[in-house]
Parts: structure tokens; C-alpha cells; sequence
């Protein structure tokens, strides 16, 4: 089953808090691909699924949000369903235990490219720039873009709720506890705590997988296709509340167009980077989705 949806920021439209303050752990996503592969409705059974996932009610709820998230899974339909990008990320014939760093990149993108069910974290990749932090500050810019930007209000609780959450995801050590070792965003190190708080500074990552950045083209340019170009500029911050792969991936200019030139030549063929009448600017010269990127790579692997 294709999934497509729009990544664009409806001012209108925000969720909070509905992670129930559990951030996203390792088994999580493919024990939950393996129960609806198996067991469509398990997620409708809240006592049933605590049975089989090993896990309590919040935590459930929790499962459900993340596999939402992730577009993994669709539980719009009366009978839930693997989407196609769920096959083609975790499948049996693709990474289902997460073992590609890349897959984890991928995962970050899918979270913080969708302020419809994960505004927080779309917002925290995408507008806040600060590279040191304390969490208090993080919670009232936080609270700040909500008053000035958005069009709902959510509790200071329920803000301070997902803020808390995120960090506890992403950063190796915030939650003062056992949490952060089944964590697996933390080894991205996109956000770092250290004594003066947290950092998340824009970096090289020379490390960052091409596979990885280019699903987020892929996805960027499929979620707006009459656009055959986007700027780096905007690929680098953002514009028209569009998530950006640069800001998202916490690249410097420099980062970028290094990663791009990878992307080029591991991917020949799909991008094109051009000076247009005085602006970079990155074209698909090729159209193709996330999910055929991901099928491409793995049929590769198996050959």
C-alpha cells in the first residue's frame, strides 16, 4: 500500500503529547510492523496487544504513535496495514532490526518532516536554531512558536511533556537514566547534553548516509511534484513551512553541498545542482519515490 501525505506545516493543525511521554525505542518499530503483519487488529485489543508486545498500556498507545509517525504503518483504514514504505524500510527482505545506520537516519527524516503528528519535533529540526540550550529555554521557545505561529493551544505541561520527550530520544544522556541505551536516535548525535545543557549545533557529518539523504530529496520533491527545482538555500532552511533536509539533518552549507555531491554520485542521474539565474538551485532530473529508492537498494543487496 502507498502512503503519500503533505509535509507542509497546516498552522491550523498540531499534535502534542500523544507519544504518552514515551520517546521511541529500538524493538519498537519492527515488533510493531510484525504484529499488524500478523495480526491487523492488535492494536484495537489494548489488552491483548500488552500480551503480545510485552508491554503496558501507555506503552502501547506509545507503539502506536511512533508506527503512525513513521508512516510505517496506516491504521486509517477498518483493517490497519503495513504501508509500502514500511515493507520497503523494514520488511523481511529490507532492515527490519535496524542494522543500516542509514535506516536510522531515515527514520529521523520521517519524524521531523511530519508537523501533522509530530509538531514539536518538526518544529525543534526545522525553527529552532539555537546550538546551546538548557531544556527551560527549549520549553518556552517551544511555547513561544505556538502562541505566535499557530492557530491551537496546548497545555505548558503537555509542551513541557513532548520537549522533555525529544530530548530523552535524541540525546545520549538526558534522561538521567537506563532510557537513552535503547534509544535509537542517540547514536545520530544530533542533539549532545553535556554540563552547560544541550547542543545541536549544524555540522559537516561527513558521516550523514547518501542513502539516507537521498530518500529525503525523494520525499521532499514528491511532497511538492510541480516544483522540478528546489533551491539549496531552501534545502538548506526551509521556506513556505516545508521541512528542510538541510536543518533537519543539522548540516552547514558546507555539509550540504558535500552530501549532495555524494548523493550525485552514489545515485547518477536523479539531481542536477545548477546556478539559475544567480541561485543554486537542485534539480531532480529523475523522478522516484522513497519507497522504490529503498526497494532499488535492497534488491541490490540481495543480488
Amino acid at each position: 500500500m502507498e502512503q503519500r501525505r503533505v509535509i507542509q506545516l497546516n498552522r491550523s493543525q498540531a499534535a502534542f503529547g500523544r507519544h504518552a511521554t514515551f520517546p521511541l525505542r529500538y524493538a519498537w518499530l519492527t515488533k510493531g510492523v510484525q504484529a499488524i503483519r500478523s495480526t491487523p487488529q492488535l492494536f484495537s485489543n489494548p489488552e491483548a496487544a500488552m500480551v503480545e508486545l510485552g508491554v503496558g498500556r501507555n506503552m502501547v498507545s506509545a507503539m502506536q504513535y511512533w508506527l503512525q509517525v513513521t508512516r510505517l504503518i496506516d491504521f486509517s483504514p477498518a483493517t490497519p496495514q503495513i504501508t509500502a514504505l514500511g515493507e520497503a524500510l523494514l520488511g523481511d527482505h529490507a532492515d527490519p532490526y535496524l542494522e543500516d545506520d542509514a535506516t536510522l537516519w531515515i527514520i529521523h527524516w520521517l519524524i521531523v518532516s511530519n508537523p501533522a503528528l509530530a509538531t514539536g519535533f518538526y518544529w525543534f529540526f526545522n525553527h529552532f536554531a539555537m546550538p546551546r540550550f538548557r531544556e527551560p529555554e527549549l520549553h518556552q521557545a517551544l511555547l513561544d512558536f505556538i502562541a505566535r505561529e499557530l492557530q491551537v493551544r496546548r497545555s505548558a505541561s503537555t509542551i513541557k511533556s513532548d520537549c522533555s520527550t525529544l530530548l530523552r530520544l535524541y540525546a545520549a544522556s538526558a534522561s538521567g537514566g537506563d532510557d537513552h541505551l535503547d534509544s535509537p536516535l542517540a547514536p545520530l548525535k544530533l542533539i549532545e547534553a553535556d554540563a552547560q545543557g544541550y547542543r545541536s549545533p549544524r555540522l559537516a557529518r561527513p558521516f550523514l548516509p547518501p542513502l539516507a539523504l537521498h530518500v529525503a530529496l525523494a520525499d521532499r520533491f514528491d511532497a511538492d511534484p510541480d516544483t522540478p527545482a528546489l533551491p539549496v538555500r531552501v534545502l538548506l532552511y526551509g521556506g513556505d513551512d516545508w521541512p528542510a533536509v538541510g536543518a533537519a539533518f543539522r548540516l552547514t552549507e558546507d555539509g550540504l553541498m558535500a552530501a549532495l555531491v555524494r548523493v550525485m554520485e552514489q545515485y547518477p542521474g536523479y539531481y542536477e545542482l545548477r546556478d539559475t539565474a544567480g541561485v543554486h538551485q537542485l534539480y531532480r532530473r529523475m523522478a522516484i519515490s522513497p519507497v522504490q529508492i529503498l526497494r532499488d537498494q535492497y534488491r541490490e543487496h540481495r543480488v
